[in-house]
């Protein structure tokens, strides 16, 4: 299993930042984990085997994101031998495999070009600079030693800890196909090729990720009808466009619940926390011991994030209330008292649900 990650960048690029963002970031994931971590770069002075043979063993894949990324052609053969390696993970398992790919803004465009990736914003008023302007421009005008900076590496290093933690499978050197193998190159913007007067096809939205967000909530036997209010929810996210991870919607075939909690809560970009009694004491630990220990888990995981992003964890884990239930029956986390709360009726959708759907759609907006 392949053990350390490895960061992408073009050759167009200033080298020195570049190196200087890739050692912070090892520092950073050294730091998160307790232990020393291994971290190469794919520069533009590897040469191009050795370079395929680092991304082909890669447990995880840091792409310096920039207009210039996929105008070079050392950086094509990176990323495409990177999807080719996740292409071959099984259907049923490549959801976890997605923390191996860690996308960061270096310098920001207008948009992707229809088949390129596009790395997400950070959350939180203080990443208007980084998700405007990228790292590049931060660390230019702000110093390596700006609050913005530090924040920016802690956030990329917890995705780095996250892959790192289920890495990729690595390639044996026979697996490894040729450059010209994996996937055509794109046509480079501007060259002899390039056709500007046909028009080009839309995007398909198909090919956009729908806003992934699981939902926390607690079973309770002696309350059967919350277990239908929450998937009346969850159906209701569904048919709005929400990629909806919900243990009820796995339950036909035996699951190893620890580990399927474990990698939804990592992959999820929202977690939507839903009021109950047997919910509040399970995740403040009150409740009878041996009951309700999968609601009991995943407190672990949110107090983590809790603790780690304290200004901004309100706009990942949103908390819904139904009408039987009162704010009262939420957890108290630091500074939950005064956090949103979206009162929905999961049978008719009546409430903030359109408030809801909307925001998991746009995301959180930069300042």
């Amino acid at each position: 299993m392949a053990s350390y990650f490895v960061t992408s960048y073009a050759e167009a690029e200033n080298p020195s930042y570049a190196a200087r963002f890739h050692d912070d970031l090892t520092e950073e994931v050294t730091r998160q984990l307790g232990r020393k971590v291994d971290a190469r770069t794919c520069d533009p002075t590897v040469p191009p085997e050795e370079r395929r043979q680092l991304v082909a063993g890669a447990g995880v894949f840091v792409m310096l994101w920039s207009s210039d990324y996929f105008e070079d052609h050392g950086c094509i053969d990176d990323w495409q031998l990177f999807k080719y390696r996740l292409g071959r993970v099984p259907a049923q398992r490549r959801q976890a495999c997605l923390p191996t790919q860690v996308l960061v803004r270096w310098r920001t465009a207008a948009s992707p070009r229809p088949g390129e990736p596009w790395p997400r914003m950070i959350a939180g008023d203080v990443m208007a600079d980084y998700n405007k302007d990228g790292v590049y421009k931060v660390v230019r005008e702000q110093s390596p030693d700006s609050p913005v900076y530090r924040y920016v590496l802690r956030q990329l290093a917890c995705r780095v800890r996250a892959g790192l933690a289920t890495p990729l499978q690595a390639l044996a050197p026979h697996e490894v196909p040729p450059p010209n193998l994996v996937l055509p190159r794109p046509r480079p913007t501007g060259s002899a090729m390039s056709q500007p007067n046909v028009p080009q096809p839309a995007k398909p939205l198909a090919s956009v990720p729908a806003p992934r967000a699981l939902i926390s909530y607690a079973h309770d036997e002696t309350d059967p009808e919350h277990d239908k209010e929450v998937r009346a929810l969850a159906d209701l996210l569904k048919r709005g466009g929400i990629d909806v991870r919900f243990d009820q919607y796995v339950d036909d075939e035996p699951q190893n619940w620890l580990r399927w909690m474990h990698a939804e809560m990592k992959a999820a970009d929202y977690m939507l926390t839903v009021a109950s009694p047997a919910y509040k004491r399970r995740v403040e630990h009150r409740e009878k011991p041996g009951t309700g220990r999968g609601a009991t888990w995943e407190a672990g995981y949110m107090l983590d994030e809790v603790y780690e992003n304290w200004d901004t964890w309100q706009k990942r884990f949103l908390r819904i209330v139904f009408p039987r239930f009162t704010v009262a029956d939420l957890p108290t986390f630091p500074g939950s008292a005064s956090v949103s709360v979206y009162r929905i009726d999961p049978t008719t959708g009546d409430g903030d649900f359109d408030r809801l759907l909307a925001y998991l759609k746009r995301g959180p907006a930069a300042p």
